[in-house]
């Protein structure tokens, strides 16, 4: 099973693996990039498109399937500036982080057939560096890629090019998953967007504590090194993450915030044991080896 002729619009970290996967696979007859001119260059000399146009209406005209691999409120943008250019029947799938305001989209711009001509996706893979020169062809081998269709379709009522993607994600070694763009965005709040806003504070923590250069912060071990990690990460993208995702993260930090506070309010006290020990049990509920 092939997907034909495929466009990749954005050639960054996950547009780039994507690219590369796809090819490795062989699930892509042609590859089409949009992006920059010198990333056009560049990801033609990695071998990962076939042909490209800095323009995205000319790179989907041809194509039957289209991954809008940028940050989400500029994927959002270009579904609507692609739309008229799409050929008939084309899908169109995306990489966001957040669902449910790139599926609201999609049934404003495509009305009743949005539902067949968007599918949205999340592959939850990815590095707190950026850029298509990190891309790696297997950035998304074993990940969980999570679908999310516009208005709930179930994978039997699938179109033949919503299953031809499907089939496509599992070749490149992705493990597919199906949720509501509403289920998705509530729990990632939670999964992902909240631990990038704990290291994010945690770097800012330190500055104020500190400041930046002060030969005190050479003392640390691992632990600070993988809790800071995620700070590393792009503002512009999580700025947009953010955004789209307001209320959900807003309860989530409201919630992390009432736990730290019950724990500073337990130094001292037996209190602060039994939070450590629910704690513990939980996190090695969620180290469950997965099946």
């Amino acid at each position: 099973m092939s997907l034909n002729r495929v466009t990749v619009i954005g050639l960054g970290l996950m547009g780039g693996s994507l690219a590369l996967a796809l090819r490795r696979a062989g699930m892509a007859a042609h590859i089409a990039g949009c992006g920059r001119v010198a990333l056009l260059d560049r990801a033609r000399e990695m071998d990962a498109i076939d042909s490209g146009s800095v323009d995205a209406g000319e790179a989907v005209t041809k194509s039957d399937f289209v991954f809008l691999c940028t940050p989400v409120e500029t994927s959002i943008k270009l579904m609507a500036q692609i739309a008229p250019r799409l050929k008939p029947g084309a899908l169109v799938t995306d990489v966001g982080s957040t669902k449910n305001a790139f599926a609201a989209a999609a049934r404003e711009i495509f009305g009743a057939a949005a539902n067949q001509r968007v599918l949205p996706g999340h592959p939850l893979a990815g590095r707190e560096v950026s850029g298509l020169e990190h891309a790696s062809v297997d950035l998304y081998a074993g990940c969980l890629w999570v679908l999310t269709p516009v208005d709930g379709a179930r994978e039997k009522d699938f179109t033949p090019g919503q299953r031809e993607l499907v089939a496509a994600l599992k070749a490149i070694g992705a493990r597919v998953t199906f949720s509501t763009p509403e289920e998705h965005d509530r729990t990632l709040a939670y999964t992902s967007h909240l631990p990038q806003m704990l290291s994010t504070a945690l770097s800012l923590t330190l500055e104020q504590a500190f400041g930046q250069g002060n030969p005190a912060l050479q003392v640390h071990a691992g632990g600070l090194r993988t809790m800071l990690r995620l700070a590393e990460s792009d503002p512009a993208m999580w700025e947009q993450i953010a955004d789209s995702n307001q209320a959900n993260l807003a309860k989530a930090l409201e919630r992390m915030e009432a736990e730290l506070r019950k724990l500073r309010e337990s130094l001292g006290s037996a209190e602060f044991r039994k939070k450590f020990e629910q704690g513990r049990e939980f996190a090695k509920f969620l180290k469950i080896p997965r099946e």
